[in-house]
């Protein structure tokens, strides 16, 4: 675990299809602004070769990731902010904690769509052998916790452990102060009237949030092998992807 960044972890270890995901090629995290000199090193010494992030121009202007730890690899999400998520789910929604949960798994729905092109880029860059990966976003729980629930299901571990590693965002961010900062940081006119039960949607993982996900999934591209198939993977790259990783 990084100080700065105590949701950094490494998503490999886990049982698969056809074997053990390896460790030290894929790791997903919350924003990496708050490093310390201790932890810049520890990273630098993963030999990342791509970063996946997640966030909006908006979140990336105010938790700048350290130059030190660019690759040539990076990809960045090209959306200048994330106003269309709270505008098309959030804003007509009641500020009650039950209305925001149900937003909150519309929104896991709708992201095979609104991120394809960042969760394609993921695929695309461990296809390509940019290994070591690094996957994330602003508190590394929602974006990233779809992008690494959708990877680990494509290597076949089984969903009651895809679904430890999400909720498992929760109690590793339960104490970290930046995070809980989080919404002063990058989007105060769209969170700061919300009442406390709502902030507490926000900040937190449900097991309903995924099942949305892998829902909507199953019923439009039957599996992730099928989205990837969709957004124009050959079955020889999807090889590769297995091949990389177990």
């Amino acid at each position: 675990m990084l100080v700065g960044a105590p949701n950094f972890r490494d998503l490999g270890g886990h049982a698969a299809r056809d074997g053990t995901i390896r460790t030290g090629k894929v790791y997903r995290s919350s924003q990496l602004s708050h490093l310390t000199d201790g932890d810049l090193e520890s990273v630098r010494h993963m030999g990342l070769k791509s970063i996946i992030d997640l966030r909006s121009e908006r979140e990336r202007m105010a938790q700048p990731t350290p130059a030190v730890l660019r690759t040539a690899g990076d990809y960045l999400s090209p959306k200048s902010d994330t106003d269309f998520i709270f505008n098309r789910i959030f804003a007509e929604s009641e500020k009650t904690a039950a209305a925001w949960a149900a937003g909150f798994s519309t929104f896991y729905g709708l992201m095979l769509d609104a991120y394809a092109p960042e969760f394609i880029a993921m695929f695309r860059a461990i296809s390509d052998g940019n290994l070591p990966i690094l996957i994330h976003c602003s508190a590394g729980k929602d974006r990233t916790g779809a992008a690494s629930a959708l990877l680990l299901d494509f290597l076949g571990v089984q969903r009651a452990t895809i679904v430890d590693d999400y909720v498992r965002s929760s109690s590793e961010l339960n104490g970290d102060m930046h995070f809980k900062n989080m919404l002063s940081d990058a989007k105060l006119h769209l969170y700061a009237d919300l009442p406390p039960e709502c902030r507490d949607v926000i900040l937190g993982t449900k097991p309903a949030y995924l099942e949305c996900l892998f829902a909507t999934l199953g019923d439009r591209f039957g599996s992730v092998s099928g989205y990837l198939a969709h957004h124009g993977f050959s079955a020889a790259e999807r090889n590769r992807i297995t091949d990389a990783l177990i």
